[in-house]
């Protein structure tokens, strides 16, 4: 059964890259084996999709963390990208193949953009007076645990080596309104990335270490921002990441 579901994997994976005998042979020609540092250390390939909300205390307004930001909880699943060996663009998933799970830390500064664009919207959403946005917006994760083809990967918390992650808000967003519709139902999406130190704790590469950078694009539900009182707004979000993983045993 699992060489049958496998080879199925394969027969989508050829499709969806859109593959013919001449080209797919070409494609074969054109790969190397692996040389030099690339043969010591181990790297990984994965697309990421999770859902999550910013977390609220006991009395209903949005809950801070001990250095003054919001809690965005998520979990989600982790995938292998089926990409078109032509030309490397992604043209599908396959899995789940593992999950992810923690606790982004996002500024003060996050949550206001998403409350300024959707005040911008409901005010007609004129473009001369669209809210200034900055170049960036830092953000980072409070926890994280990763799990992926039986491999558990937790963060390396030493100063240095944790997320000094980026919202590359400069770029504008990557659409508004798009993918949620309607009254009830507005979007905001962002790009994001960032690196930080992993170390595996359990499964088939335990004891590894190594850096985990993620490619993302986040979107937030704007829908149940409350502009009259915005600590109470309820902020959903999705994100979706393309990631790499590359790991080595240490030496010290």
């Amino acid at each position: 059964m699992k060489i049958m579901h496998f080879r199925r994997f394969l027969l989508g994976a050829a499709m969806s890259a859109g593959l013919i005998a001449s080209g797919a042979g070409h494609a074969m020609e054109r790969i190397k084996p692996l040389t030099g540092i690339d043969t010591i250390v181990t790297s990984f390939v994965t697309k990421s999709k999770i859902t999550g909300s910013l977390e609220k205390d006991a009395n209903g307004n949005l809950a801070m963390d001990v250095n003054g930001n919001f809690k965005f909880n998520f979990s989600g699943d982790i995938f292998y990208p089926v990409t078109n060996p032509l030309n490397g663009e992604l043209k599908g998933l396959y899995g789940p193949t593992g999950t992810v799970a923690g606790q982004a830390a996002f500024p003060p500064a996050f949550a206001s953009l998403a409350i300024q664009i959707y005040g911008w919207l409901q005010n007609g959403a004129d473009p001369s007076q669209m809210p200034a946005i900055p170049a960036k917006i830092d953000w980072t994760l409070n926890d994280i645990t990763i799990v992926e083809a039986g491999t558990t990967y937790r963060p390396i918390n030493t100063p240095g080596l944790t997320l000094e992650g980026r919202a590359f808000t400069g770029l504008g967003p990557v659409e508004i309104g798009q993918l949620l519709n309607g009254s009830s139902g507005l979007s905001m999406s962002v790009r994001m990335g960032g690196c930080f130190a992993v170390q595996a704790v359990d499964g088939p590469h335990l004891g590894k270490i190594g850096t985990y950078c993620l490619n993302s694009t986040f979107t937030f539900d704007l829908s149940g921002i409350n502009l009259s009182n915005p600590m109470t707004s309820t902020l959903n979000g999705t994100g979706t990441s393309n990631c790499w993983t590359v790991l080595h045993k240490p030496m010290m």
